[in-house]
């Protein structure tokens, strides 16, 4: 295992013990030969992971459900864990929100959902990005060649942070902690120089250009996010969600409209619907 994977592991470890009680139940989905898990079991949490293939140094000490496919829905009852890990998976998904809205599922109230995923949102990967229009990912980009089926197989979907936050918020979770793992020295030389452009950067965005942020907490949660050592010098992310006990909002800032279109098609949905049931 090389010296990224033992860092990213070790704080994968670090961030599940810390937001689970104690044994407390931990699930894994897709934990491959289940290191993490193997590690967490020894230090008394009782644990669960689920693979799509089986692997062959997987351990058995502990269960490990296979065929199991995240986006088709996990094989456990809602409310089943204090805290749900998926590592290094969710940028090979098409489908990030059914991604986070099953792992919420099976994730008791005031348990922990855990994500980690390579770190498109760094100060190097948005350099590339504007010089070439690719991000900087931590594997080449998909051949247009591959198979629809087969593209899983690649970085083909990254996570745009901004978004992964929203999606987090609309399926009840709420921001418990933001970090990073892995760090390169080019990443805070980019820093030293850019910070001040950047930070100031964003606040304008987010105090002038975003109406439907300006003045709330979200906004001030993205910034830090998007501004912080972790979000813009780390090469992998780690975002801890936590389970809201209840859905309501203590914002006193007037609902986001949603677009006129959204609305007429929203009517014509639902007229459909009433026809369908005469």
């Amino acid at each position: 295992m090389s010296k990224s994977s033992d860092t990213r592991e070790a704080r994968a470890v670090e961030l599940a013990a810390r937001h689970t009680p104690d044994a407390g139940r931990i699930l894994e989905v897709s934990c491959g030969s289940g290191n993490e898990l193997l590690r967490l079991q020894q230090a008394g949490y009782e644990v669960a992971g689920t693979n799509y293939t089986k692997y062959k140094d997987e351990p058995s000490a502990f269960e490990i459900q296979h065929g199991v496919d995240l986006l088709q829905g996990l094989p456990f009852e809602d409310a089943s864990f204090d805290t749900v890990v998926l590592l290094d998976v969710i940028e090979h998904l098409a489908n990030h929100d059914r991604a986070i809205s099953e792992l919420t599922r099976v994730c008791k109230p005031g348990g922990h959902v855990i994500l980690m995923t390579p770190n498109m949102m760094k100060i190097a990967s948005r350099v590339e990005f504007l010089l070439t229009g690719f991000f900087k990912s931590k594997r080449a980009f998909i051949g247009f060649d591959v198979p629809r089926e087969s593209a899983f197989a690649f970085h083909n979907y990254p996570v745009h942070l901004p978004v992964l936050l929203y999606q987090l918020h609309a399926v009840g979770l709420s921001l418990a902690e933001f970090t990073a793992s892995v760090y390169k020295k080019k990443s805070f030389a980019f820093y030293v120089v850019l910070w001040p452009m950047i930070a100031m950067a964003t606040w304008l965005k987010l105090r002038f250009g975003e109406k439907n942020l300006k003045g709330t907490a979200h906004a001030a949660e993205i910034r830090q996010c998007l501004t912080s050592v972790a979000g813009l010098c780390g090469e992998f992310l780690f975002i801890v969600g936590r389970k809201d006990e209840s859905r309501t909002s203590s914002s006193s800032r007037v609902p986001t409209a949603l677009p006129k279109w959204s609305m007429k098609w929203r009517e014509k949905e639902s007229a459909n619907r009433e026809v369908g049931n005469l």
